[in-house]
């Protein structure tokens, strides 16, 4: 009888268990076939980035990147609407969460929204101010930024491991650029809303809206 009586107990408790984990598999398990994608961003102007994104739990990531910026943009003759191409060496981080809420597929596809971090250090080639007086010394520019912006976007599984995935953010952008003895030159070519100035070095503010065009391959 007790034998019996335990037996009935063990089977109840397998069911319940297997029950609980029907219940939670779709929103706890990390899918462990697609749970990492190196990507790359064709499109991007300027820059050449290799990112990486991977699963925290099943409906959150966190994605990674680091690129090498060879381009960026200065005010041609102080005016916002034409911007004149400069040779630089630079470097560029960014960070991003990603919360996925399509139930009907598992994470990382599907739509996605989160914060997004940035930051970019930039050398710009010799004479970038466009100084034409030759008695004038005016050091080499250089450039810090940090970006701070919301996305909102979408992933897809294009067959077994190659994914594709579109996504828009807004947010701005905080620059601080520095030459020494450049003062107006740093107004003139800087472009954004300035906030401080002084004779080498300028603190701007400028807003940040950005569409990403990424491919990359799953594992």
């Amino acid at each position: 009888m007790i034998t019996l009586l335990m037996l009935f107990l063990c089977a109840g408790n397998v069911k319940a268990q297997e029950e609980s984990w029907e219940e939670v598999e779709p929103d706890t398990v990390i899918d462990a076939a697609h749970d990492l994608i190196l990507k790359l961003q064709p499109l991007l102007i300027g820059e050449v980035r290799l990112s990486y994104e991977k699963l925290r739990v099943a409906k959150v990531s966190n994605e990674y990147g680091i690129g090498y910026v060879y381009r960026a943009f200065l005010k041609e003759d102080g005016s916002y609407t034409a911007l004149d191409g400069k040779r630089v060496n630079g470097v560029s981080i960014r960070m991003s969460q990603r919360h996925y809420t399509t139930k009907k597929q598992k994470a990382p596809f599907g739509f996605f929204h989160g914060p997004l971090f940035g930051y970019r250090f930039l050398v710009f080639e010799k004479d970038a101010l466009g100084v034409t007086d030759a008695s004038r010394s005016i050091g080499r520019l250089y450039q810090n930024s940090m970006d701070l912006s919301y996305q909102l976007g979408w992933q897809l599984l294009l067959d077994d491991h190659f994914t594709m995935e579109v996504a828009g953010s807004l947010g701005g952008r905080a620059k601080y650029a520095r030459a020494t003895g450049a003062e107006e030159l740093l107004v003139d070519n800087i472009y954004g809303h300035h906030l401080m100035q002084d004779r080498d070095a300028i603190f701007s503010v400028v807003p940040l809206p950005q569409l990403k065009l990424s491919v990359g391959y799953s594992f």
